[in-house]
Formats: structure tokens, C-alpha cells, sequence
């Protein structure tokens, strides 16, 4: 194809396979229109961005906050010029407030009133909801969260998704949970939440630590018959409604839009109402998996920086490496059958161990280069050669021909000034001789000159066989 159109393609993707679809997309060389709500996925590849901004499509060279930026100076322009043009019109009406009953200003009074009448007057630009929250954070005592001792689960207990799993996770640290799909990532969040139990081994809170749990099961178990507030409000019943409506404002479902049924809500509309469930009690350790998967750009972002302004504990399972870079301390890793916690950020987790699939396709890519170079090698000797023998007898032909017109030529001008010699001697003879050699030799170098375009073309069909192979 030489036109990819692509709809939330790393919605459902791993960390891994995410890497690989933007190194692949990075070096497609065709066409691409791409929908997602990952900003660093879609930074990383596009070159252009469009977006639908107050109902209107606009289209920008560059990234996404190149697009924001230019919409952002636009509407201060558009506010500025705004103000200016409510400035003119009220000094405008000023004048024909004063002089409309003075009859030697009427005709200015008049021309100001259809100049008035004329102006296609700017609206005020409404403010565009966003989500913006922060989490509710209950302090908790001491400076340890929760301990994971030797924990080991697996629903099959003779493949046991991780073993002996050790560590202690601090009051105030962010721990992200990566790894590629049905790896185990989702059964430890449940693990923590308290819906499975290990196998063996034990997870210790802290004794008033309050859980704050958003899981992929969790959006599921959204009651589709109830409304927004109804929802929200059944995660704590003794909310008073002017509480749960605030909350469900700062989910950007205002007045009316609190009362939709849950049945009608898209994905991202869900995982909005499932966060307000978290925010109406207190909590110091939050749980979030995939919080971002149906979340706008905008929304992640403020999901981003609620959890970054979190006065607690958060664990996070995320194929997002933008969360993990801007929000995690330490990392639990599902790779290469194994599950180990790495001290570090996710930066340093890419420099110092990285993905065995691809340190694999890596050494894989090394192999089939050192093979593709071999064979390039030997195809270029071929082309080479079979080069060489078409076009340079073509060439040499070109070459002949061209120095046989020069020599007619040189010939044709001796003879010329000889006969021009003759005509002033008034050698009858010798002139009918010369002319007739000049006849001659012009004859020649027509006829030269036609080989020589025979040749020409020849030679150029040959080439333009050979153009853009490489040599």
C-alpha cells in the first residue's frame, strides 16, 4: 500500500510491540494518517498534524505542541483583535450618542451607523472544558506503603506466572509495571487489590493504608443501567450530592450530563466516571492499570499530573513510556520469562538492561545485514559488468561519430576558404571540383549527424535501463 490510515493502533499494544510499530511507522516512506491519543507515540512519527479545534479541522506542519501552540497564539490574536474591535465600536456609539440629534453631524452620525451595521462582529471565544483533578491523599503513617514477601501466583500451579517476588514500596514512590501482554502485569495489580490471593508468600499495607484501585475488570463492572452520579455515588454512599456533582464536573460531566445513563458512555467516558469513583473517598495508595487507554490527550496529561502532585503511593501497569519516564521511580519488568524489580527509571532500564526481543532482533538484523551486504556486493559486480558491456560500445560509437562531424567540419571550412580563394582566381575548373567536394562533405555531416542521433538515443535507452540500480 502507499497509504496507511491507522485508528488508536497502540491502544491495545504492549510496550514492546509499541516500540516496534514506531520504528516501523518512523521509517514507512509513503503516506500515513494517524489517530491516537498517545502524544509520544504520535510525535515520534508525524510530520504533520491535524486536529478538530471549535468544531473546525486544521491542518499544521509539525508535532502536536507545535499544533497547540500556533491554536493557542491564534486565540489570543483573535481575543486581542476582539477587544480592539469593541473598543472602536463603543467609541463609534459614543459619537452618535452625542451627536444624533444635531443636524449639521447627521451625515457622519448617519455613515457611522451603517459602518456599525456593517461589521461582522468577533464572538467571544467560550473556554473549552478540560479534565483537572487531583486526588484526594490520606495521610499514612510511617514511611513504608506495603511489602510483597516472596510472592508467587499463577492460576495453573504448575506455570506460575512469577516467583519470589520481593519488595518494599515506600509512602510517597511511584513503581511502574511493564511487560508484554498476558505476562502477569493485570494479575499482580489484582494481587495488590486484594481480588486474588498468592499462591505463596505475603503482601503487608501499612495499617491505615487506603486503596485506590482503577482496573481494566473494574470499568467492566460499571452498572450500565445507572447514571453518572448514581455510579459515582455508590463508591461512597455518605458523599452528599453537591460533593458527588462537583466530582462529576471535574470528570467534565456537568449539570445535565451527570444524569446519562452509563450504557450510552464511550470508553473514555467511562474511564472518567471510574476515576471519580476513586476521588469521592480519600485514599494513599493508588492502583492503575492502563489508566490511560481510553483518555484523550489532555486527559492523560491531567491524569499524569494529578498522579505526579499525589501526596501517597502509586503503582501503575502502562505500555505508555511517556508515564513511565515523567512519573516512575522504580520498575517491576515481565521480560524474558522472568519478573524482577529494577532500581532505576525506565531510562535506565533501557540503557543499562533493555528488551531481550529486541537485543534478539537486534543480533537477528545483524546477521541478515552481513548476508544483504554480501549479496549486494556481488549483484553490483554483476549489474557492473553487464554495465559495461552494453554501453560502452554505444559509447565508443557516440565518441567516433562525434569526432568524424569535427573532422567533416574542419574539412568543410578548408575547403570553403579555399574555393572563396579560387572564386578570386577565377579557377573555372577548380571551382566546379571544390564545390563538389563541399556538396560532399556537407552530405557527410548530415548523414553523420543522423547516425550520431541514432546512437544518442540508443545510448540513453541503455542508460535509462541502468538508472537507479545500484552500482
Amino acid at each position: 500500500p502507499n497509504l496507511l490510515l491507522l485508528d488508536e493502533p497502540s491502544n491495545y499494544l504492549d510496550i514492546v510491540s509499541l516500540r516496534w510499530l514506531t520504528s516501523f511507522l518512523r521509517s514507512w516512506d509513503n503516506e500515513l494518517l494517524l489517530i491516537t491519543h498517545d502524544r509520544d507515540f504520535m510525535d515520534a512519527i508525524i510530520t504533520h498534524t491535524l486536529g478538530i479545534h471549535r468544531g473546525q479541522i486544521r491542518k499544521l506542519k509539525g508535532k502536536t505542541t507545535d499544533w497547540e501552540r500556533t491554536i493557542e497564539e491564534t486565540e489570543i490574536i483573535h481575543e486581542q483583535t476582539r477587544l480592539n474591535q469593541e473598543r472602536k465600536i463603543a467609541q463609534t456609539e459614543r459619537f452618535i450618542e452625542r451627536f444624533r440629534y444635531k443636524s449639521s453631524k447627521a451625515k457622519g452620525v448617519q455613515s457611522r451607523i451603517k459602518a456599525i451595521d456593517k461589521i461582522d462582529r468577533l464572538e467571544q471565544l467560550k473556554e473549552i472544558q478540560e479534565l483537572d483533578f487531583s486526588f484526594t491523599a490520606e495521610p499514612l503513617e510511617g514511611k513504608i506503603a506495603l511489602t510483597l514477601k516472596d510472592i508467587s501466583f499463577g492460576y495453573d500451579p504448575n506455570y506460575l506466572l512469577f516467583k519470589d517476588l520481593n519488595i518494599t514500596i515506600g509512602s510517597r514512590e511511584r513503581i511502574g509495571i511493564i511487560g508484554k501482554n498476558g505476562k502477569g502485569k493485570t494479575t499482580l495489580l489484582r494481587l495488590l487489590a486484594g481480588e486474588l490471593k498468592p499462591i505463596q508468600g505475603s503482601i503487608t499495607y501499612a495499617p491505615r493504608a487506603l486503596l485506590g484501585y482503577f482496573g481494566q475488570t473494574n470499568i467492566e463492572r460499571l452498572n450500565p443501567e445507572l447514571t453518572i452520579e448514581e455510579e459515582i455515588t455508590s463508591a461512597n454512599p455518605q458523599n452528599t450530592r453537591t460533593r458527588v456533582r462537583g466530582i462529576c464536573g471535574l470528570m467534565m460531566f456537568p449539570s445535565d450530563d451527570a444524569l446519562k445513563k452509563v450504557k450510552i458512555l464511550s470508553g473514555g467516558e467511562k474511564s472518567r466516571v471510574l476515576l471519580g469513583k476513586i476521588l469521592v473517598h480519600p485514599t494513599n495508595v493508588l492502583l492503575l492499570d492502563e489508566p490511560t487507554n481510553h483518555l484523550d490527550i489532555s486527559s492523560t496529561e491531567a491524569l499524569l499530573d494529578a498522579a505526579n502532585d499525589f501526596l501517597g503511593t502509586v503503582i501503575v501497569v502502562t505500555h505508555s513510556e511517556m508515564i513511565l519516564k515523567k512519573l516512575c521511580d522504580r520498575l517491576i519488568v515481565f521480560d524474558d520469562g522472568k519478573c524482577f524489580v529494577f532500581n532505576g527509571s525506565y531510562d535506565d532500564f533501557l540503557e543499562k538492561i533493555g528488551w531481550k526481543e529486541e537485543e534478539d532482533n537486534l543480533l537477528s538484523k545483524q546477521e541478515v545485514s552481513e548476508k544483504n551486504k554480501k549479496e549486494q556486493r556481488k549483484k553490483r559486480a554483476e549489474v557492473l559488468a553487464q554495465r559495461n558491456k552494453i554501453l560502452k560500445p554505444l559509447q565508443k560509437r557516440v565518441s567516433d561519430l562525434e569526432n568524424k562531424i569535427i573532422e567533416n567540419e574542419d574539412k568543410l571550412k578548408n575547403l570553403e576558404e579555399k574555393l572563396i580563394s579560387i572564386y578570386q582566381s577565377d579557377f573555372s575548373d577548380e571551382i566546379k571540383e571544390l564545390n563538389r567536394e563541399v556538396h560532399i562533405t556537407k552530405q557527410s555531416i548530415e548523414d553523420l549527424f543522423l547516425e550520431l542521433d541514432e546512437a544518442s538515443r540508443k545510448l540513453g535507452e541503455a542508460e535509462r535501463e541502468f538508472l537507479g540500480v545500484e552500482i
